[in-house]
C-alpha cells in the first residue's frame, strides 16, 4: 500500500489550518502544520514534504521570504510550493512565481480549487523558472544570505524573549510564594499584639502601649505590602472576581477624597475634587475602582512637596463616530516633581518608581515616601479589567520648578 503524500501547511490562523486539514485528509493526504515561517522552514527540511502550502502573511517572516529560503536547500528544491493569501496586492501572483512558487490561491479557500491545485502541482512537480542571468543569480544569493542572517537574529530575539518570559514568571511565582508565606507570621504577630494589649500590666504602662502601637503600625504597613503583592498576581493572572454593578464615578471620587484628605492635610497639601452632577454611570466594581483611584491620588500626594495641590477632575466625553460608548474621563493632576518622559510608561510596571531608590523612605505620607512599586501596576490592571485606559503626561522631572504630572483615566459608560 502506497504511503499517503505529505502536505506541509504553513498557516498561523488555527481556523484556516483546521479547514485545510479537513479538506486534504478527506482526499487521503497526510497534513503537517506549521504556525510560523521559521517553523515551516525547519519542518520542510526535516520531513521533505510532497507539497508546501505557504501563507503569505505570517507573524515572523513573510511567506515570500520563507519561499526564497526554502528554494536555497538542494534536497527540497524540487518540492512544489503553492502560495495562499487574503492579500489583494497588485502583481502578487507574478511576484509569487518569480521567487519560486508554483501556484497561487486566494482566501477564502475554495474546496474544489484547493483539491485541484494540490493534485495538479503534485503531478507536475516544481517547474524551475527560465535560466537566470548572472546578475539575477547574484541577487538571489544575496537575498538568501540576508534571509539567513534575519533568521539568526529572529531566533536570538525569540530566545531572549523566552528567557525574559521565564524570568517574569519566576518573579511572579516568587512574589506569590513570599506573600503567602508572610501571611502566617503576620497573623501570629497581630494576634499576640492584640493579646498583649489586653493585659492589665500593659494597660497601665504608657511606654509599653507606645511600643505596641509601633508594632501595630509596622504590621499594618507590611500587611499593605503583602496585599499589594497578592493583588498584582491576581491582575497578571486575570484572577479578578469583580462584583460588577452600576457605579457613580462622582461617588468614587468623593470617597477617595475623604480617604486621602488626612494624608494630604498632614503635609498641608490642598486636595480638590471637581466632578459635576449628572455624570453617566459605569459598569464596574466600586471597591476596585476606589482602590485604583486612591492609589493614583496617593501617588500624587507622595510626589508633591508640602503646601502643594492635587486635583481630581471628572468629565463626560460624548460618544463619537469611532466608539460605541461614551466615556468618563478622570484626571488626577498635581504640582509635584513630575516624571521623566522615559519613565512615563515604565512606572506602570511592577516595582518601578519615578524616584531615586537611594532616597527611599518607608513613610506613606512623607514627601517622596516609600512604596513597593506596585500601586500603579494594580491601578492599571483594575482600569484595563474595566475596558478602560490609563496613562500619564508630564513635562519631565524637576524638583526645583515642579512641573507636575497628570494621570488620565478613561472608562466606558453605560450610555450608548
Amino acid at each position: 500500500m502506497d504511503m499517503p503524500k505529505t502536505i506541509l501547511n504553513v498557516e498561523d490562523v488555527q481556523q484556516n489550518r483546521d479547514l485545510v486539514r479537513r479538506i486534504l485528509e478527506s482526499e487521503g493526504y497526510r497534513v503537517v502544520d506549521a504556525v510560523s515561517a521559521l517553523e515551516g522552514i525547519e519542518k520542510a527540511k526535516n520531513i521533505e514534504p510532497t507539497l508546501i502550502l505557504m501563507d503569505i502573511n505570517l507573524p515572523d517572516l513573510d511567506g515570500f521570504t520563507a519561499v526564497t529560503r526554502l528554494r536555497s536547500f538542494p534536497h527540497i528544491n524540487h518540492v512544489p510550493i503553492v502560495a495562499i493569501t487574503a492579500r489583494t496586492v497588485a502583481n502578487d501572483r507574478e511576484r509569487a512565481r518569480a521567487i519560486g512558487c508554483d501556484g497561487y490561491l486566494n482566501k477564502p479557500i475554495d474546496f474544489d480549487e484547493l483539491v485541484s491545485e494540490v493534485a495538479h502541482h503534485i503531478e507536475k512537480g516544481h517547474v524551475k523558472s527560465e535560466v537566470e542571468t548572472k546578475r539575477e543569480q547574484y541577487l538571489q544569493e544575496q537575498n538568501v544570505s540576508l534571509i539567513v542572517e534575519l533568521e539568526q537574529k529572529f531566533s536570538e530575539l525569540q530566545a531572549a524573549y523566552d528567557r525574559l518570559k521565564q524570568f517574569e514568571e519566576a518573579k511572579s511565582d516568587f512574589i506569590s510564594v513570599v506573600s503567602h508565606e508572610l501571611r502566617t507570621p503576620l497573623t501570629v504577630i497581630h494576634s499576640y499584639t492584640q493579646m498583649l494589649e489586653m493585659l492589665p500590666v500593659i494597660k497601665n504602662d504608657q511606654h509599653a502601649q507606645d511600643l505596641l502601637a509601633g508594632v501595630a503600625r509596622g504590621f499594618n504597613r507590611l500587611q499593605d505590602i503583602v496585599e499589594d503583592m497578592v493583588s498584582v498576581i491576581r491582575v497578571e493572572l486575570a484572577d479578578t472576581s469583580f462584583d460588577y454593578t452600576l457605579v457613580s464615578i462622582r461617588s468614587i471620587i468623593s470617597s477617595v477624597k475623604t480617604e486621602q484628605t488626612p494624608n494630604a492635610t498632614a503635609r498641608n497639601i490642598e486636595l480638590i475634587s471637581e466632578a459635576p452632577e449628572g455624570l453617566p454611570v459605569v459598569n464596574g466594581d466600586s471597591k476596585q475602582l476606589h482602590s485604583a483611584l486612591s492609589r493614583i491620588v496617593s501617588n500624587g500626594i507622595k510626589y508633591t512637596p508640602n503646601n502643594g495641590k492635587v486635583v481630581i477632575k471628572a468629565r463626560h466625553l460624548p460618544r463619537n463616530d469611532k466608539d460605541s460608548f461614551s466615556f468618563i474621563e478622570v484626571i488626577v493632576s498635581d504640582t509635584g516633581v513630575g516624571i521623566d518622559r522615559d519613565k512615563q510608561k515604565l512606572i506602570f510596571d511592577k516595582f518601578s518608581t519615578a524616584s531615586n531608590v537611594a532616597l527611599h523612605s518607608t513613610s506613606k505620607t512623607e514627601f517622596m515616601g516609600g512604596g513597593a512599586g506596585l500601586g500603579l501596576t494594580i491601578a492599571r490592571g483594575v482600569i484595563e479589567a474595566h475596558h478602560g485606559r490609563i496613562w500619564v503626561e508630564s513635562p519631565g522631572h524637576d524638583p526645583e520648578t515642579l512641573p507636575g504630572s497628570k494621570f488620565y483615566i478613561l472608562l466606558p459608560t453605560q450610555e450608548k
